[in-house]
């Protein structure tokens, strides 16, 4: 696991540097892989000690900002509540997981290979096909997944309905969903 630390208004010394590190790895646990990483940001404003720690783990950002008197306190308080969530979402994870599974297996998706070779026109021809996994999640994890990752549109098996769903921001930035009727 990758743990990157910004210090600002103080200098970052070897101990504080270790310290974090530590703590942070320990938070690491719950979550393996390469995607998984952290970064910390430790701050001074005046006589207040702020920690606040950005943990990534397969595609989700959790967040933790705390302050105190002393930084290794703010860093413990941080630690603590970053470790509050992470429990929660493995938690929630591993009670989806079963269902998700059964609803995958029993949703094969087909998709339809066509030739690119006969559209000429080049605002009609497509450059790029991109293929990947349609999960089912709920509207407000597709709209949090959506925004985490800045994306433009997003195509998702709506799990309460189990249709395909697809989001996107207008315009004016407001949110549109295309929901198929048969």
């Amino acid at each position: 696991m990758q743990i990157n630390i910004t210090a600002r208004h103080l200098k970052l010394t070897d101990a504080i540097d270790a310290y974090v590190k530590q703590k942070i790895s320990k938070v690491g646990k719950f979550f393996d892989g390469d995607s998984v990483w952290a970064h910390a940001i430790l701050s001074v404003e005046k006589n207040r000690q702020i920690t606040e720690i950005v943990f990534h783990a397969y595609g989700k950002a959790f967040r933790a900002k705390e302050e105190s008197d002393d930084l290794y306190a703010s860093v413990d308080l941080a630690v603590d509540k970053l470790t509050k969530q992470l429990k929660k979402q493995k938690e929630i994870s591993k009670t989806h997981r079963k269902e998700n599974l059964k609803v995958i297996k029993s949703k094969k998706i087909e998709t339809e290979v066509f030739s690119l070779d006969v559209m000429e026109d080049s605002r009609t021809k497509i450059s790029e096909i991109k293929r990947f996994d349609v999960k089912p999640v709920s509207i407000e994890d597709a709209i949090t997944e959506m925004d985490t990752f800045h994306y433009k549109v997003y195509m998702f098996l709506n799990l309460s309905t189990d249709k395909i769903n697809v989001l996107y921001r207008s315009d004016n930035g407001s949110l549109v969903m295309l929901e198929p009727e048969f």
